[in-house]
């Protein structure tokens, strides 16, 4: 072995490359002998574009190549990914997008329209497999709307996009190309709108949803998206489509059910007919119902859920950032919520995704049309009905909801004061009877703030206009939030108690749920898992609001209502241990205590914060090394390449 092979096979194994679409055709092979070695072991490919010349590459210029799944390793076996071995370049595309070999993590076509490629290839100088011409014509359109956009150097609009080096000239060869088809003789309008409608006369416009993923790379698409947004009736924005994978089909009810409990409400659902899987599929995400990041795939899609929110859930900003045109961040806590369910307890390799969904109204529609285009008129009804119920009654001063699964909640002018408006959903009304039995139970505890007026869907009750930060004390060393006073303490006992000793528990009773007005005191604002149990209690060791409820329990549970509640929603507020909250210990023991818990605390949160600088400071040095030792490789492949031996 010489020693520029050796040099070359350590950097590589020593920096290894991305997985993507890039692979070398060794010098020593050529491009002739690639194409040769293909034909020979009859891999099912084609080279899209770009090809009258081979087996000749220009200087800077690869190879673009669509290959078949299934021969996808044959493919390869002639390749080599290695940045340090770094050959003749060519981009490899699987027909489905699998890992490694797709466009920005889809499929570099819709997943039918590559298969005709492949099925009408064409031989070209007996050597390479090409594109016929109608699928050469179609496919350079489509590369030039859908993945150059404005760098096609094709005028939008009337006007050509100032700003974007354009590679090649995409107008002069797709004028030939059609010339050359058989769509020549028809008109051709070439701007980037024209193509898009011939694209999507011929079949070959991608899905919405498949678009939507495309517009963090193409400011056209993104731009176009925009304006195709605007028109879709408002009542439309809290339509989501679940769309159940096959894997999924045994766990129908738990999605259903989840689905609801999370804020949805269930409009339509159906099974997809088996003859019409494939074509549905075809249409959606391009085609690729392929694993993902999973171990296996979840299959085709083959049930659905119709369903309407109506308080969506705004996205944060990274959600967005990685879900473009996501309207409802509800949709991905559910999606996550079901796939946790599914792959809990099951092995690694029998892990996936069961459960898919829409991102926005817009592929709503669209999805709808594929799979059951008879409902679209019933669901516009029902969301047009639901967002009248939903209306509040009064002028909003402000919105104070925050997960809003089972009501909104605002702050409302109500008859010339300011008042707090509980608007529930749909199909919640036993949580509005909660909140209303609470204040008749409660009747003359200063902690339970008082009914102004109940409504059939809505309840009104007295503001506050202060929060337990008015009142917290000591504040940890980097804590969010200061610890309760004990008298603070001592009153939401009492809240307990009370409901304990006429036999209800105080389930999801959290910090989050008390007030402080400077005037009317400490109030506690939610009721709505108020409920009874079987016997009264007189003592607050097991209550529900602080301990985990027990597993006979039959009634009725918020998200999140196990797993050490006290620890978890209280201790960081009151700063004592379970022990010391249930029991009744005079205040000289119970400051010492948290006195202690507030320097345990402190110098934990100081040990985290350093861990944590410590980390982020390594990380950021290594991603530094890792960029400088890439260009460093990159240059070193370089000036080893020239002693390669030229190929023949």
């Amino acid at each position: 072995m010489s020693i520029v092979s050796l040099v070359k096979g350590r950097v590589s194994k020593l920096l290894g490359s991305p997985v993507n679409e890039r692979r070398y055709i060794d010098h020593s092979l050529g491009v002739h002998g690639f194409l040769k070695r293909l034909k020979e072991n009859n891999v099912n490919y084609v080279v899209m574009r770009w090809f009258k010349k081979l087996p000749e590459v220009a200087p800077g210029e690869d190879i673009d190549i669509l290959v078949a799944d299934e021969d996808l390793e044959k493919l390869t076996l002639f390749v080599n990914t290695n940045i340090a071995r770094k050959g003749i370049p060519c981009d490899i595309y699987s027909v489905s997008g699998l890992q490694g070999t797709s466009w920005r993590g889809l499929p570099y076509y819709p997943v039918a329209n590559a298969r005709k490629i492949l099925d009408n290839a064409v031989w070209l100088n007996d050597i390479v497999r090409v594109p016929a011409p109608d699928e050469h014509f179609l496919s350079m359109c489509y590369h030039a709307v859908y993945h150059k956009g404005y760098a096609s150097g094709i005028p939008s609009h009337g006007s050509i996009f100032e700003g974007k080096v354009v590679d090649h000239d995409y107008k002069q060869e797709i004028e030939r190309l059609f010339n050359n088809s058989s769509f020549k003789g028809k008109e051709l309008e070439m701007t980037l709108e024209g193509l898009d409608g011939l694209l999507l006369q011929a079949g070959w416009k991608p899905a919405y949803d498949t678009l939507e993923k495309m517009s963090k790379a193409n400011h056209w698409i993104h731009d176009n998206l925009v304006s195709r947004r605007e028109n879709i009736p408002e009542n439309w924005t809290g339509v989501t489509v679940f769309l159940v994978r096959e894997e999924g089909i045994g766990y129908l009810d738990v999605i259903k059910r989840c689905i609801f409990e999370d804020g949805f409400d269930h409009l339509v659902e159906g099974q997809i007919p088996p003859g019409d899987i494939q074509a549905i599929a075809a249409g959606i995400l391009g085609g690729n119902w392929g694993k993902g990041p999973w171990r296996k795939s979840g299959g085709l899609p083959a049930y659905y859920f119709v369903t309407f929110d109506s308080k969506p859930l705004v996205p944060n900003a990274e959600t967005m950032k990685e879900n473009v045109g996501l309207y409802n961040g509800r949709v991905m806590l559910t999606k996550r919520r079901v796939r946790d369910i599914y792959n809990k307890g099951k092995r690694p390799s029998e892990q996936c995704n069961i459960l898919h969904s829409t991102d926005n109204s817009a592929q709503a529609i669209d999805y709808l049309k594929l799979i059951d285009p008879g409902c679209l008129e019933y669901i516009d009804q029902e969301a047009r009905r639901k967002c009248v119920g939903f209306a509040t009654p009064f002028k909003v001063i402000e919105d104070l909801s925050h997960h809003a699964r089972r009501a909104k909640v605002e702050c409302v002018e109500f008859h010339g004061r300011k008042a707090i408006c509980k608007t529930f959903k749909e199909g919640r009304g036993i949580y509005l009877e909660r909140e209303v039995m609470a204040r008749e139970l409660g009747k003359g505890l200063p902690e339970v703030s008082d009914i102004l007026e109940v409504g059939d869907n809505y309840i009104v009750m007295e503001c506050c206009d202060g929060s337990l930060a008015d009142i917290t004390t000591l504040r940890p060393i980097f804590h969010g939030h200061g610890l309760l006073p004990l008298w603070a303490i001592k009153k939401i006992k009492d809240v307990i108690f009370h409901y304990r000793a006429l036999g209800y528990e105080c389930i999801d009773l959290s910090p989050q749920n008390i007030l402080f007005d400077s005037k009317k005191g400490l109030k506690v604002i939610d009721f709505e898992f108020l409920q009874k149990v079987d016997k009264p209690s007189r003592t607050l060791k097991g209550n529900y609001a602080w301990y985990d409820v027990p597993s006979d329990f039959a009634g009725d549970l918020p998200l999140g209502a196990s797993g050490h509640i006290y620890r978890t929603h209280w201790m960081s507020y009151t700063g004592l241990p379970l022990f010391f909250c249930v029991n009744d210990f005079p205040g000289c023991i119970l400051q010492p205590v948290r006195f202690l818990a507030y320097c345990y605390v402190s110098i934990r949160n100081l040990g985290r914060r350093a861990v944590d600088t410590s980390i982020t400071f390594i990380v950021s040095q290594c991603r530094s090394i890792i960029r400088t030792s890439r260009k460093f490789t990159s240059s070193l492949s370089h000036l080893l390449s020239g002693f390669d031996e030229p190929s023949r």
